[in-house]
């Protein structure tokens, strides 16, 4: 916790960058907060831990028939299984097609927030974590969105639907509940596909963390049942996964498991513009809005998972 004389110099510096009489545009809010904003953000965005963003330069981008940026990434042909065959028997001729898919670029933005200038002089709090938590929760919201969106589309829309793209239920309704044999089950859905990959990050909300605290020594085994009365669950991993518990309940419903595997069998994520900070003084009013410009895509259709653990 920051004390008052910190927070009051922390809060004339920020007074005076706000009130400098030069209007324009902060590149990199992050810096000039001191690296609170670029912090919270790849902290607490879901988005940003299953599939890490990458700084993409600007001669990196492709031309497509819009003006709009993209970028085309190559994706791993398919080959047919090798056979065996007879003495003195040639192979089959198979031309090989490579496979790419895009990633479109779009702007996060926040509202614009404005404000008095003789009222910051009354702030005691440090006014640096107002502005970037006031700025980045709705960003880091709208990426989720966006990316929870995607990947429920990639899975078939709805549980228990076959996926267009794999032929198998990616969203599956397990029976059981919150309980040892059904989170089992939920991460025999990955390696069951057509990909065979192994679930390496789990996304779950603390309402649900919840229901699995409740498991007692028949579950958990040992003293750890005892410990996570005791101390809560302090492990950064379940089954051998990154554990991802989040409070977006709306985005992981309760009693919910989505899983993922690593992150280069899932797309690409790419940060076209970083988090841009934009302030404008006229007169005695402040203005000042937070954007970036980052793109992502799904690549491989068949990664996501995400198991209903009915009870």
């Amino acid at each position: 916790m920051a004390s008052y004389a910190f927070e009051k110099v922390a809060n004339e510096t920020m007074f005076e960058w706000l009130t400098s009489p030069s209007d324009g545009q902060f590149k990199k809010a992050e810096d000039a907060i001191n690296g609170y904003t670029r912090y919270r953000v790849r902290e607490d965005g879901i988005h940003r831990r299953v599939m890490p963003f990458v700084d993409l330069p600007n001669d990196e981008l492709d031309r497509d028939h819009q003006e709009k940026p993209i970028k085309w990434v190559d994706r791993e042909p398919d080959s047919p299984a090798a056979i065996s065959v007879p003495f003195a028997t040639l192979p089959e001729n198979v031309y090989i097609l490579g496979i790419r898919y895009p990633v479109k670029f779009h702007r996060v933005q926040t509202v614009n927030f404005t404000k008095d200038v003789d009222e910051l002089r009354t702030y005691h709090m440090d006014i640096r974590q107002v502005l970037s938590d006031n700025s980045i929760k709705d960003m880091l919201y709208e990426e989720d969105v966006k990316f929870f969106g995607t990947v429920n589309r990639a899975m078939g829309g709805t549980v228990d639907t076959l996926a267009p793209w794999s032929g198998v239920y990616q969203w599956r309704s397990v029976q059981g509940g919150t309980t040892r044999d059904g989170t089992r089950e939920a991460f025999k859905i990955l390696p069951s596909g057509p990909t065979h990959l192994e679930v390496k990050t789990v996304v779950i909300n603390n309402v649900t963390m919840q229901e699995i605290m409740k498991w007692g020594r028949d579950e958990v085994g040992g003293d750890f049942s005892q410990d996570m009365m005791k101390n809560g669950y302090e492990e950064t991993t379940f089954q051998k996964a990154q554990l991802i518990i989040t409070i977006k309940t709306d985005l992981v419903p309760n009693d919910t498991m989505y899983m993922f595997p690593d992150e280069k069998f899932i797309g690409r994520a790419y940060t076209l513009d970083d988090t841009t900070m934009a302030v404008k003084r006229e007169f005695f009013m402040i203005n000042w809005f937070c954007y970036e410009t980052i793109g992502s895509s799904i690549g491989n259709a068949a990664s996501p998972t995400r198991a209903d653990l009915a009870a």
